[in-house]
């Protein structure tokens, strides 16, 4: 079976980010036509409303947004990206919290009638603070001033408030989140009097949540895993297992967990790369486990008895489902009749965790090596078109957890500290040195993909080893240095942990920036960049290209005036699906596909 592009570019509608309330389940959908504009569902008396059709439900918080809207009762808050402005819907019907402007941004948003207010992270873009200054607010739903809760740290994420006391995840440079971070509390009407509930050097504890008053729990590592801990006056109970229970804040969603009532605790736990829904009881330390198929839990709410999540499979879209008591479950969105090809299977070479797609029938196929984000980010078992497409395409893939990845505990997450560019590398070509010795590809057609810090690694194991016979590059990085001027507050310390302190390990910053080693770089590459980028300059893909065309070696260099790091609309998606597909096909002598524009590639 061959799948059209169109099953990949016109996917259905990705459904995050659920809440409960008496008044129906609220999802935040993202519209794939609409070049992934998100707005409000709720699920109510059988019927699915749209509650915010003109709006664009987003947040720019710490550059990657989250935590766009929240609900409870009959009332919704939400950042409107459009106008920047906090919003609230209820009986009265919609007005602004926030008046429009564009000093000021808002995520993390917490709504808490009890309380007549919205908790937030605030970020403050004027123009003399050096880099934006964060701070968490309380938004009077009376429509009053913001009441500064918190300021001071360089980060805040995930405030809450339980019975008018605020609890909220802190951290500074050049630490992420991941690295060091503490869970603090302050009254709202005193907010001078706030004491740190836990903190410990080099320890990351996370996403605080109430379970009742005075019984806050939250995720700390100090163990190696990211456990959950409760803590209530001079009471600390902790499920401690040697698997990760929850996953880093690159964004300020709320966790893959929630409080089930004053003795209960919802959340992911990940097992060997598979995330499973584990309910866990502080009292006793029982743990139960009721949806036993899904391979991943990106989002969990309750209202009642009842627990809604939105879980991940290997062999279908992601589906938004209620879990009765019973543990009856009943679909209330996402989902639907899809094509599955294969299922990833774990591999695993020495301790590098990888998912592997074999396509059926096919000896020694080629392989593509999809290489992740982040690069503290994860690579799932989660059903994806793409992987599919490429699958009917006569394709295998592997997608790899190198060492750095999350979900596999706290050492291998820090076992790419200074060594991004050199850890990467070695795993994913032990990766494809693992599968070649079990026959399961052809080790002679063996391409490297990947975009952002993906692409960073891909353009490194293009110009450290001979292993790869085709890169795709999607806005990759290539210059370390240029990455420490230019990228954004969240991220301008990173490189610190990966690379090494600057400007003392300028040396290191060079000898690993793939852009002044092009004289090696001679394998035959598609290189697709947006003209709008702020991380990785136009420039760099230019050399780049240079580098191949001069090798004489098959090149195909695409831009898109107007996109920016990562590629949003429709038809870039589309235009850089088909160059990939066109590009491989003819660099490894595959018979073109009737369906694809052939691309021109120089050099060939």
């Amino acid at each position: 079976m061959t799948l059209p592009l169109d099953f990949v570019i016109k996917r259905r509608d990705a459904v995050s980010q659920v809440r409960s309330t008496s008044s129906g389940i609220y999802w935040l959908a993202n519209i794939a036509a609409q070049d992934g504009r998100s707005t409000i569902r709720r699920f109510a008396d059988g019927q699915t409303t749209d509650l915010t059709p003109k709006a664009s439900v987003r947040t720019r918080v710490m550059e990657y947004g989250g935590g766009a809207y929240d609900a409870e009762q009959d009332t919704v808050v939400y950042n409107d990206d459009g106008t920047n402005q906090v919003f609230v819907i209820d009986a009265e019907g919609a007005r602004p919290l926030t008046p429009q402007q564009n000093r000021y941004y808002f995520g993390g948003l917490h709504v808490q009638l009890a309380d007549g207010v919205v908790v937030a992270v605030r970020e403050d873009h004027h123009e003399d603070h050096p880099e934006p200054k964060s701070e968490v607010v309380a938004l009077p739903l009376d429509g009053g001033e913001p009441i500064v809760v918190a300021t001071g740290a360089d980060f805040y994420a995930g405030p809450r408030i339980r019975d008018r006391v605020v609890a909220w995840q802190q951290w500074n440079h050049p630490h992420m989140s991941w690295d060091s971070s503490s869970i603090w509390t302050a009254p709202l009407d005193e907010p001078g009097a706030a004491r740190q509930v836990f903190g410990s050097d080099d320890v990351s504890a996370q996403h605080p949540m109430w379970l009742a008053p005075g019984r806050l729990a939250y995720a700390s590592d100090e163990a190696g895993f990211w456990n959950w801990v409760v803590e209530e006056g001079d009471e600390r109970r902790t499920w401690q297992v040697d698997h990760d229970c929850d996953t880093p804040v690159w964004v300020l969603d709320r966790p893959a967990a929630c409080a089930v009532g004053p003795d209960l605790v919802a959340t992911i736990e990940i097992v060997g790369g598979y995330g499973r829904l584990a309910l866990w009881q502080p009292s006793s330390g029982g743990v139960t486990y009721p949806l036993r198929d899904a391979v991943w839990i990106d989002s969990v709410a309750t209202f009642g008895d009842n627990i809604h999540v939105i879980a991940d499979f290997a062999d279908r879209p992601s589906e938004l489902l209620e879990i009765t008591p019973a543990g009856t479950t009943t679909v209330i969105a996402g989902g639907g009749e899809t094509t599955c090809i294969a299922k990833p299977v774990a591999h695993k070479a020495g301790e590098v965790h990888s998912w592997f797609y074999a396509p059926p029938g096919i000896d020694s196929p080629p392989l593509i090596v999809k290489t992740h984000g982040g690069p503290t980010a994860q690579a799932t078992a989660s059903f994806n078109e793409e992987m599919q497409f490429w699958l009917s395409r006569g394709f295998a893939v592997v997608d790899v957890n190198y060492r750095g990845s999350t979900g596999f505990g706290r050492a291998y997450r820090d076992a790419l500290k200074l060594r991004w560019g050199v850890v990467d590398v070695e795993d994913v070509v032990a990766t494809v040195q693992s599968l070649a010795a079990e026959h399961r590809i052809d080790p002679t057609r063996v391409a490297i993909k990947g975009g952002s810090a993906g692409g960073y690694t891909t353009l490194q194991a293009l110009v450290t080893t001979d292993v790869f016979a085709a890169g795709l590059s999607r806005y990759g990085i290539g210059d370390l240095e240029a990455l420490v001027h230019h990228t954004h507050k969240a991220e301008s310390r990173y490189p610190y942990s990966l690379v090494g302190p600057w400007p003392e390990a300028k040396e290191t910053y060079v000898e690993r920036s793939p852009i002044h080693h092009l004289d090696k770089l001679d394998t035959p590459m598609l290189i697709l960049q947006g003209m709008q980028d702020k991380v990785v300059p136009p420039d760099q893909a230019f050399e780049m290209a240079e580098a191949v065309r001069k090798a004489g070696k098959p090149l195909a260099l695409i831009t898109f005036d107007d996109e920016g790091h990562g590629f949003r609309t429709v038809n870039a998606r589309r235009v850089s699906l088909e160059s990939e597909l066109s590009f491989l096909q003819q660099v490894f002598g595959f018979s073109l596909s009737h369906d694809v524009p052939i691309l021109d590639i120089e050099n060939l």
